[in-house]
């Protein structure tokens, strides 16, 4: 009973923002919330979770904050799930700014974008979910599923653009395919054509 009367108070005490058509679901084992004017925060632990469009957040612990809760800080085994656009992101530390729908990874990930068929891991990433263009920076790791094997990229830094379907790969480019090898200083890739361009200092070995 002391729980069902906890909880009913807890929901008086959230703001509208919150219960809006665009509202954030949330859950978590500890909550603690803040409304003083000037600064409203929740903070969730314990198993925490949000859920907000088509994404799915949960972490060790969860912070909202800023005006109308616009910024999701995430700690501590990260996972962020978006069915609608077919990606899985794992890491320990994820910032996310619901205004201008960009997610920022900062430290060891992993993502997995099942519309593209890719997997990569790198250091850094930030993620324009808007405009579907993600940035890996940091000893990027990327394999590409296709007809002839996995395309296996590595670079310093690598942009995806989901909606063109490429990859630029920048500084110490490599792409090991179908038993080839490309290396430049800037490689592109058409994930459509599967066609592969090449700039600067380049290197190669065939096997035909």
């Amino acid at each position: 009973m002391r729980k069902l009367v906890s909880a009913f108070v807890l929901l008086l005490c959230i703001p509208a923002a919150l219960l809006s058509a665009e509202a954030i679901r949330f859950s978590g084992g500890s909550t603690r919330m803040q409304m003083q004017e000037g600064y409203q925060s929740i903070s969730l632990s314990g198993g925490a979770e949000i859920t907000s469009g088509t994404l799915t957040l949960t972490a060790d612990s969860i912070e909202l904050s800023g005006e109308e809760f616009r910024y999701v800080s995430c700690t501590g085994a990260v996972t962020l799930n978006d069915d609608e656009r077919g990606v899985t992101l794992l890491g320990n530390n994820l910032f996310y700014d619901r205004e201008e729908e960009l997610v920022v990874v900062d430290g060891y990930l992993e993502l997995e974008d099942l519309t593209n068929e890719v997997q990569a891991t790198a250091f850094f990433l930030e993620f324009s979910l808007d405009e579907g263009s993600v940035l890996l920076q940091v000893q990027v790791r990327l394999y590409k599923h296709t007809d002839s094997g996995v395309m296996a990229c590595k670079a310093d830094s690598l942009q995806l653009e989901r909606e063109k379907r490429t990859l630029e790969l920048g500084g110490n480019a490599t792409i090991d395919w179908a038993g080839d090898r490309y290396e430049a200083q800037r490689i592109t890739v058409d994930l459509d054509t599967e066609q592969i361009s090449m700039d600067g200092t380049i290197k190669g070995v065939i096997n035909g």
